[in-house]
């Protein structure tokens, strides 16, 4: 099977300015016939087939981006990580099934794409580890703020014991229940 040209005639011949027009014409539901006589009267010559394979081609990755907004807002409401976290686990997640599609899809494992596709998954691997070293910082740094919460609490509360028991059980309840969240 042939390749298919990866530039149409649309993004190799028009200006970018009349390219944008033409996505925006298409995205508002526009004939290709109506972009094509736009085209003619701003001096061009395409016809409404290379219109109709490039709006075919456009329409279908402006709906992927929008399933794939979708799935991010989705992953991003369901992720009980802090918001730090949840834009770069929902990216990733996405990024990792999109490689995988692609992975799935592809008949020969030695082209140049696939030597991009396993350089994405180090780099997603990479921030996967990044991600869980920032988890386990914030681990710490929350046992460091309690013990210092604890230290000021007994030098602010030496005179009243039974006080300074129950605030002390209370800042150990609020950090076990932080760390059983994550």
């Amino acid at each position: 099977m042939a390749d298919r040209r990866k530039h149409s005639k649309i993004t190799s011949i028009l200006p970018d300015g009349l390219v944008k027009a033409i996505n925006e014409r298409l995205v508002a539901g526009e004939t290709y016939e109506s972009i094509a006589e736009y085209i003619r009267a701003q001096g061009h010559e395409i016809s409404k087939s290379s219109i109709g394979r490039y709006g075919k081609d456009f329409l279908s990755k402006l709906e992927r981006l929008r399933v794939v907004k979708e799935q991010a807002r989705t992953i991003v409401s369901e992720n009980k990580d802090g918001p730090a976290l949840e834009m770069t686990e929902a990216a990733t997640q996405l990024a990792l099934q999109l490689i995988m599609e692609r992975l799935v899809a592809v008949d020969n494992l030695n082209s140049a794409k696939d030597g991009e596709i396993l350089k994405a998954l180090a780099l997603l691997e990479r921030s996967a580890v990044q991600r869980e070293k920032l988890k386990m910082d914030a681990s710490k740094l929350l046992d460091v703020a309690v013990e210092r919460i604890k230290n000021s609490l007994k030098e602010e509360l030496e005179k009243n014991p039974d006080v300074l028991d129950k605030l002390v059980r209370m800042v150990d309840d609020i950090a076990t229940d932080t760390k059983d969240k994550k």
